[in-house]
């Protein structure tokens, strides 16, 4: 009596184990592993649910949409948190990457950072940086803040007038 019900709760847990097997399959590994992260995947649409701390990203291909979970969007995106789901966003049309729809970290070739913005030309009072691509504020201040300065050998004379002769016992 007791082989029966131990050979049914081997075929018992046997069938539990494959339908486990099978699921994880659908949702954690399908199309080699494209799946990852994902709470929801199927084959035709890859992630369309991802899990908590993940961004989804839907990649479009004509017609077609494939998603995937990423822990950082890539390049040209940027990240949304939100309640129900977290996804990746495009950046703005002369951004290269961004922080947010409305500040960009690196322009498109063609395009001068400033403040967070991509423009066509620097405004006025600023350079082009022509490496970094970046516009910088011109500093008044430091040509003006030289001039202002007394000649070097006043400021000896200033020095040695201000030197007291020094007290036996004290220290400086």
């Amino acid at each position: 009596m007791r082989a029966p019900l131990c050979l049914l709760l081997l075929v018992a847990h046997a069938v539990d184990m494959l339908a486990l097997n099978r699921r994880k399959k659908q949702v954690g590994t399908g199309l080699g592993g494209n799946c990852t992260g994902c709470i929801i995947c199927s084959e035709e649409n890859g992630c369309s649910t991802c899990q908590q701390r993940l961004f989804l990203f839907i990649r479009r291909e004509g017609i077609r949409q494939y998603g995937k979970c990423l822990h950082d969007c890539p390049p040209g995106y940027f990240g949304i948190r939100g309640q129900e789901v977290n996804r990746c966003k495009k950046c703005g049309a002369t951004c290269e990457s961004c922080f947010s729809q409305d500040f960009c970290i690196r322009c498109k070739r063609q395009f001068y950072l400033y403040k967070g913005k991509c423009l066509p030309t620097c405004p006025p009072g600023t350079l082009a940086h022509q490496n970094t691509r970046e516009c910088q504020e011109r500093s008044s201040g430091q040509k003006k803040g030289r001039k202002d300065r007394r000649p070097r050998k006043d400021r000896k004379l200033d020095y040695r007038l201000d030197v007291r002769p020094r007290q036996p016992g004290l220290q400086p």
